[in-house]
């Protein structure tokens, strides 16, 4: 299971900027990275000021849109 399945999949809000993936940092998804050997990247969102994980070209759905 990738990253962003499981991260879907546990219900964490997730979002992104083209094939990066972004979710909304909780036990559960620091939790999550951690399974998957994901490094802990943070960053504070200028939209709502939440703390926010990163995952550089993670976000399964750019990536599906763009296969053959």
């Amino acid at each position: 299971m990738s990253l962003y399945t499981d991260l879907i999949e546990a219900g964490c809000e997730v979002s992104n900027w083209q094939s990066d993936l972004y979710v909304v940092k909780t036990d559960k998804a620091v939790e999550i990275f951690k399974r998957h050997g994901q490094k802990l990247s943070t960053f504070k969102s200028n939209a709502d000021g939440r703390i926010m994980l990163e995952a550089p070209f993670q976000f399964d759905p750019f990536w599906d849109r763009r296969a053959p």
